[in-house]
């Protein structure tokens, strides 16, 4: 099933337009809570960019693994890369994709402790490693550089949020959960409500959510018989927001 659901997958849009729901539309200081990570702040992001060195990663290479120590963070310039952690009992739980624009790994940076996921590229990727002295340094002349650092930790605490609530809903919750930050992150404004033009996969959104690809079918094939969402050729539409987040729940992070 595709909407944009992309059985395929594919990069997603990077275009935002001042239509798009989390485009620049919205107040700056108002962060989105998507598993999809971007960022709300170009002009810094290449500024952090410029701090570092260039890496280029190929589709199946780890940027850093679960348990290692690094004083590096990373921007994503090129590619796309899945941030997961591996549970005791060696199944693994992703967390978030990085797509150009975002950055990855600053926390266990700056925090010193060991990395608690890995990420790995999905597609051949380049990368900028942006050094904890360099941003430092930077951010002493600059002190947007983090604030914007800040911003984008904050955001990932606001997504283990959203899996911690995840986790506490039954499937069709969090169908409707994940659909919510989809469109607060990519959505655009249409005259049947609001329009998803972002490419993924059933498979990335069923791991980021725990529930099986076959389970993720179902429940987005309930949603669509109710009404609650609308199939447009390969494209989703929400046609009323506030019932598909009163499926999620009343929590929201």
């Amino acid at each position: 099933m595709a909407a944009s659901v992309d059985d395929a997958g594919g990069p997603m849009s990077q275009h935002r337009d001042p239509h798009v729901l989390g485009g620049p539309a919205r107040p700056a200081a108002v962060s989105t809570t998507s598993p999809f990570l971007l960022t709300e702040e170009p002009s810094v992001a290449q500024q952090i960019a410029s701090l570092g060195a260039a890496r280029h990663f190929r589709a199946g290479e780890f940027v850093y693994r679960q348990g290692t120590l690094s004083d590096y963070f990373y921007q994503v310039i090129e590619g796309r890369l899945r941030i997961y952690l591996t549970r005791a009992d060696g199944s693994e739980r992703v967390l978030s994709y990085a797509e150009p624009g975002a950055g990855i790994g600053e926390s266990t940076c700056f925090d010193g402790l060991p990395r608690y996921a890995s990420c790995v590229a999905t597609v051949d990727s380049r990368l900028v490693a942006v050094s904890r002295s360099a941003a430092l340094e930077a951010g002493r002349r600059e002190p947007e550089v983090l604030m914007e650092i800040t911003r984008r930790i904050s955001r990932k605490a606001r997504l283990f949020a959203m899996h911690i609530a995840a986790d506490g809903l039954p499937a069709r919750g969090r169908v409707a959960l994940i659909l919510d930050h989809l469109v607060e992150a990519y959505g655009v404004r249409c005259t049947e409500g609001v329009r998803l033009r972002t490419r993924y996969s059933l498979d990335e959104l069923a791991l980021i959510l725990g529930v099986t690809r076959v389970t993720l079918s179902r429940e987005l094939a309930r949603l669509i018989g109710e009404g609650l969402v609308l199939r447009r050729g390969r494209e989703i539409v929400v046609p009323d927001l506030s019932a598909l987040r009163a499926v999620a729940g009343v929590y929201r992070p």
